[in-house]
């Protein structure tokens, strides 16, 4: 290994550059003694570092010392891990004129710690796993205790994720670089405003989740090893909201439906059915599980209890019709019914960190048939989908926000190209179902507006034949 010298080196050779000082900077530039540029409300140093930016003193500024080690303010568990490694801190003596960093230091030691980390000797995990752990990482960490954490799943939850996946994730390699992606990803996220910084951490996010994701199907490709269960769904549970949030381009004209059709388009519904193929893998409410609490937090969720009652009644009129749901109507011969039973219910909350739960229930409770259906473009299943991620732009959480966002707008985008927006294809299916529409004429409009806008690919009559199954 290198030897590690601080980059604060003090000595009679080091010559300090002379500069203009900035009498105005926030609290945070002048503790790390770096120029800012002094933009309000946040300068450009505190949003490319994911701090706060403060200059009228009254908030804490980021806890620096001197020689720029970096303070993590972890749970108790994670704070062992921390003690350990200083106290293997205090008892090296640096060489003199080479004074070594505490982080750096520390950073080395934690690279040792995942070097030993129970899944590095599993097969074909530790060739993949090798990479050097910095302290940019380490900065990167301490974000995702402090912010991104408190933000994943629901508000009941995240404490849980908080208090059990930092220490988690120094002895399992692909739950740290999965910690790393969707930290930098909501980094990406909050300088928005910024596209060159935005855009820097959104490749960083990305290079993590390659990793991550190709360690972690090696790991599942073997027998599980029942202490590995609970890092298992940690990882799967950021999976899951990495793919939710990580959207490639906010014009809506770049995405699905409105751009070319490819496999990946509709990944992020997918990665749905993989964390549910986890969850009954690992059980994460079993009673030795650290994630047991979530057996508990089920029982506040509205949505499970609908699906079992199945009362219809607070489904409105033209939604019934629409999706032709009545007393005969079931689960199981109406693939639009459980979609539409569990969007009737989600109008009258708010889809904050409290429901957050309740609003992914929808992709949990997605059917096959409707996923195939949403697949092929078909226009009612598509308005769901849509009504869905409309609901879901008053979320406050920023790994919905972006989704909702961009993909909402993009199908309404499409339904009104192809259709002449939502009272058409009512229109049209009142006209179907009465006997004055025929397939022909449905299939030739839908396949003439499609291949202008190069949905070509679709074929217009499976998608008829698709939505007639309910009619």
């Amino acid at each position: 290994m290198p030897s590690i010298v601080s980059r604060f080196q003090e000595g009679p050779d080091r010559k300090r550059r002379a500069h203009a000082k900035s009498r105005k900077g926030c609290g945070n530039c002048k503790l790390r003694r770096v120029k800012c540029d002094e933009a309000r409300p946040q300068c450009r140093k505190c949003l490319a570092y994911g701090v706060s930016c403060c200059y009228d003193g009254r908030q804490a500024p980021l806890d620096l010392s001197a020689q720029g080690s970096f303070q993590v303010d972890l749970n108790p568990t994670s704070q062992k891990i921390m003690r350990d490694t200083r106290r293997r801190l205090d008892s090296l003596e640096s060489p003199r004129g080479s004074p070594v960093s505490d982080n750096e230091t520390m950073v080395a030691m934690l690279n040792n710690t995942l070097e030993v980390a129970p899944c590095a000797s599993w097969a074909g995990v530790h060739q993949v796993a090798h990479w050097t752990f910095t302290e940019k990482d380490l900065q990167t960490f301490e974000r995702f205790q402090h912010r991104t954490v408190l933000t994943i799943g629901t508000k009941r939850g995240a404490p849980v994720y908080r208090d059990h996946i930092g220490p988690m994730s120094f002895m399992y390699p692909f739950l740290m670089h999965m910690v790393l992606s969707v930290t930098t990803l909501h980094d990406s996220f909050l300088t928005s405003g910024l596209p060159d910084i935005s855009s820097k951490y959104a490749q960083s996010s990305l290079h993590h989740w390659s990793t991550a994701t190709m360690l972690f199907n090696k790991v599942l490709s073997q027998p599980i090893r029942p202490e590995s269960r609970d890092a298992l769904w940690a990882t799967a549970a950021l999976v899951g909201c990495s793919g939710f949030a990580y959207v490639e381009s906010t014009n809506p004209e770049d995405n699905w439906p409105l751009k070319p059709c490819e496999p990946c388009d509709l990944d992020w519904i997918k990665l749905s059915e993989g964390k549910k193929a986890v969850w009954k893998l690992v059980d994460p409410t079993r009673p030795d599980s650290v994630f047991n609490n979530f057996a508990r937090e089920s029982e506040y969720q509205i949505i499970p209890s609908c699906v079992r009652e199945n009362d219809i009644s607070q489904i409105p009129e033209h939604m019934r019709r629409l999706f032709n749901i009545d007393e005969t109507s079931t689960i199981q011969n109406n693939p639009y019914h459980l979609p539409a039973l569990i969007l009737a219910r989600l109008q009258s909350l708010p889809p904050n960190h409290d429901n957050a739960l309740n609003f992914l229930y929808f992709l949990g409770y997605m059917s096959n048939e409707f996923r195939n259906l949403v697949e092929a473009k078909d226009a009612r299943a598509v308005m769901i989908l849509g009504w869905w991620l409309n609901k879901l732009q008053e979320s406050d959480l920023w790994w919905m926000k972006r989704r909702a966002d961009v993909g909402g707008q993009a199908i309404q985008i499409w339904i009104e190209r192809c259709f002449g927006g939502e009272k058409k294809v009512v229109e049209m299916y009142d006209l179907y179902r009465g006997g004055r529409l025929t397939p022909g004429a449905y299939v030739q409009t839908q396949f003439e507006v499609a291949g202008m806008y190069g949905q070509g690919k679709t074929d217009p009559s499976k998608v008829l034949s698709r939505c007639s199954l309910a009619a």
